[in-house]
């Protein structure tokens, strides 16, 4: 009987520490080697210079249009150029098309005809060059923004004759192809103008002539900051024939003779077409 007791009284003392809630263990472990101790100094292997966040763009621009079409009833395009940037800024938008060898030729009447008396040709000629600005170009130019942004003046300044000449002679021909480019509408005269809204918001329209060379043209904006240059953005812009039109271009490259075959014989059937009409009239 006692012996049921003791059994009892021991089975009785084990119940409670079979029914309570399992242990944990905590495993400690110890800080990283790299790290420095709570409070102390920085790790002066990493540079304070270093951002923890990438910086976002001061400026972001983009066009309406990814590139310009020329089709056979093409009469000139108009893109929107649109971007946001960090005021306080100006902005100022150059449009350059390709570069290539220009030759300006010279005419004079002799004897009642007009005849060309005279020839030069320049190098890296851009074919097409417009700027525009939210303030007057002049004046942002004077607070020393010079050097990238380029007015048309001094960008024709850089061009190279291919052949030499005198000083004054290259500036009259230099003139004469200024004349001929404006009057083709590659060479606008006036500067555009960017509209800024909020104080961060801009836009500007960037027109193009009918007769618009082909080539990747490059459409860039520059963000100034009494008068320096903080922030600057390319876009390339694609200008080139498509549809009929295109096709027809590279059949006149490709197959030259062939071309001038099938030229002839449209107009010797326009010719009888036109012939035949007038004869039933």
């Amino acid at each position: 009987m006692n012996c049921r007791r003791l059994a009892l009284w021991v089975l009785l003392a084990a119940l409670p520490a079979a029914f309570a809630s399992p242990a944990f263990a905590q495993r400690v472990e110890p800080p990283p080697a790299n790290l420095p101790p709570m409070g102390g100094p920085p790790d002066a292997s990493v540079p304070p210079s270093v951002p923890t966040e990438p910086t976002t763009p001061e400026l972001i621009v983009d066009l309406s249009l990814a590139r310009v079409s020329i089709t056979s009833a093409f009469q000139g395009e108009s893109i929107l150029m649109f971007g946001m940037f960090d005021p306080p800024g100006e902005i100022v938008v150059v449009v350059q098309g390709p570069a290539a060898r220009e030759t300006v030729m010279r005419k004079q009447r002799v004897l009642g005809l007009w005849l060309n008396t005279g020839r030069q040709s320049f190098d890296d000629v851009p074919a097409y060059y417009a700027i525009a600005a939210s303030q007057p170009l002049q004046r942002l130019l004077a607070r020393g923004a010079g050097g990238e942004i380029l007015s048309l003046e001094d960008r024709l300044s850089t061009i190279k004759p291919a052949t030499p000449r005198l000083s004054e002679e290259l500036a009259k021909f230099r003139s004469g192809l200024v004349e001929v480019k404006r009057r083709e509408g590659l060479y606008p005269a006036a500067i555009g103008q960017v509209t800024v809204q909020a104080g961060r918001l801009f836009r500007v329209d960037l027109p193009f002539p009918s007769r618009l060379p082909e080539g990747i043209y490059e459409v860039k904006a520059y963000l100034l900051r009494d008068g320096v240059i903080v922030a600057a953005v390319s876009r390339p812009l694609p200008v080139g024939k498509v549809g009929f039109s295109a096709q027809l271009a590279g059949w006149s490259v490709h197959d030259g003779p062939l071309y001038g075959l099938g030229a002839i014989l449209m107009a010797l059937i326009a010719g009888w077409l036109g012939g035949a009409i007038v004869r039933r009239l």
